[in-house]
């Protein structure tokens, strides 16, 4: 067999079953037969338009997990003993490709020092490489493909973590506001961490996984005194609001202590708006974990990924309530389905199913 069949985006909201040809296995790298992938909202982010490849088409899908079935000539086997059938996932190297059968990817195991660097199309230094871990047995394929967001959240707030006994604020309660809630709370010893959502399903979940009280964003303008926080973490997508008056991020920084932190995770290409006013009056700097290799090269973030799991296999993180949907990558039209409706859902992590 020499091809295998993807779910290509020809342009915003515009997608394909494709067969295309199956990966090269990379000299120095894997061949993984992908098990599982979870959609993210970056996904769906490029899927609406708010984030744009350099060129079109593209695979979209980089939450994974695959099965390793050919291995490189050159393999460095000196950061994880990988054998054929194992399972692996990553982080970095790319946000594509990942709804396809097969994928290759060039991986850095948590110990080991490598990189090849280079200019990306999105204003930053990347590495050809992806920070990796093995998944052990005591994980089940579902969970094992949130390792990747996990190690999302994880590098964000190691780099820029709350003190003990902040008082925290998380914007949004998406998945990764629900990834991120759950390891300041059980880990990082906050007085206290509350969240806010225009979702009213997803306070429920957040306030079943993390949050000490979920509010809407009307609740938190009107029932929290300004000056409240220490620290906000921000998972919001691309907002857009008719009354500036009412922006969440707004409104957030009005809550948030002077020196405050303000960690930015959620991204868009698109233009953003931030209260310079506040940010000069309050002396409040936002701040982010970047991608750019060359300041937070990949080796690191092979460390952070081998966390990632372990804070899965001990529920930290619970992946098995972090679940909604499961949907197989046969079924194209319900996969679109999902992305078309994926800002109004209830659900949190739907994942795409390729195994048999």
């Amino acid at each position: 067999m020499s091809t295998m069949k993807a779910v290509q985006l020809l342009a915003p909201r515009k997608t394909l079953v494709a067969e295309l040809p199956i990966p090269r296995t990379p000299a120095d790298g894997l061949l993984l037969k992908t098990r599982c992938v979870s959609i993210c909202s970056t996904d769906i982010s490029f899927f609406e338009g708010h984030l744009f490849p350099a060129e079109y088409p593209v695979v979209l899908g980089h939450e994974y997990l695959g099965e390793v079935v050919d291995i490189g000539p050159d393999f460095d086997a000196s950061g994880a003993d990988i054998a054929l059938g194992d399972r692996v996932v990553y982080w970095g190297q790319t946000d594509f490709d990942g709804f396809a059968e097969y994928r290759s990817v060039r991986p850095i195991f948590s110990g080991q020092l490598k990189q090849d660097v280079y200019w990306a199309d999105r204003n930053f230094h990347d590495d050809r490489h992806a920070a990796a871990v093995k998944v052990p047995a005591g994980l089940d394929d579902l969970q094992a493909s949130f390792i990747e967001p996990v190690t999302g959240a994880l590098r964000s707030i190691l780099t820029h973590p709350p003190r003990p006994g902040d008082k925290v604020l998380v914007l949004g309660t998406g998945p990764i506001g629900i990834i991120a809630g759950s390891v300041i709370r059980r880990v990082l010893a906050p007085h206290s961490i509350v969240s806010v959502d225009a979702n009213p399903q997803r306070n429920l979940h957040a306030e079943d996984h993390f949050s000490q009280q979920a509010y809407l964003p009307e609740e938190l303008a009107e029932k929290v005194e300004d000056n409240t926080f220490d620290y906000i973490f921000d998972t919001l997508p691309t907002i857009k609001v008719d009354d500036e008056e009412k922006d969440p991020r707004r409104v957030a920084m009005r809550k948030l202590r002077p020196h405050g932190r303000y960690v930015l995770y959620g991204a868009s290409q698109e233009m953003q708006k931030f209260d310079t006013w506040l940010m000069l009056a309050k002396g409040i700097n936002v701040n982010s974990a970047p991608f750019d290799v060359t300041s937070f090269p990949m080796h690191r973030t092979a460390n952070v990924i081998a966390s990632a799991m372990q804070m899965l296999l001990t529920g930290i993180v619970d992946g098995r309530k972090l679940l909604s949907r499961v949907c197989k990558f046969t079924d194209y039209d319900g996969l679109v389905k999902i992305f078309e409706n994926y800002r109004t859902t209830t659900d949190l992590k739907t994942i795409v199913d390729f195994r048999d």
